[in-house]
């Protein structure tokens, strides 16, 4: 009885399988951490400094720094930043009411058409400190 309830209980929680005309889009390669983020704003919230490494393992980690303007400049998207061989897209939203807003990042690696998608929130990038701990995501293929 217990082999039955045993094997009941794995068939319930195992995942259904992909449909056979779905294909996975997560690329066979180790995850990229993202290192030392940290997001400096003046005090008018009109400027803000990004700085960060971006770690795939397979080389040295690319530094990457850009700012962006607005009002306020913590919400500001920005589009087509390079760093190195990676273009960094963003965009923040606020989705979730007030004090909870977070900034979505678009990673992409152009020679190997990979991307990632970092997000932080508002309260992890607060006052221009490192984020600790660094953050890892898993790659996607384009195309």
């Amino acid at each position: 009885m217990l082999l039955v309830a045993v094997v009941t209980a794995g068939l319930v929680t195992a995942p259904a399988p992909a449909p056979a005309d779905a294909k996975s889009m997560m690329a066979n390669v180790a995850q990229w951490t993202i290192e030392r983020m940290v997001r400096t704003c003046n005090a008018a919230d009109t400027s803000c400094t990004w700085s960060f490494n971006i770690a795939t393992h397979t080389a040295n980690p690319t530094p990457c720094q850009y700012t962006v303007t607005g009002k306020p400049a913590s919400h500001a998207s920005t589009n087509g930043v390079h760093c190195g061989g990676f273009t960094i897209s963003s965009g923040w939203s606020g989705q979730f009411g007030p004090g909870n807003g977070f900034t979505t990042l678009s990673v992409v690696d152009n020679s190997n058409k990979l991307i990632v998608w970092p997000a932080y929130t508002d309260k992890q990038l607060a006052n221009g400190v490192v984020v600790t701990p660094n953050q890892s995501y898993a790659p996607v293929t384009l195309g």
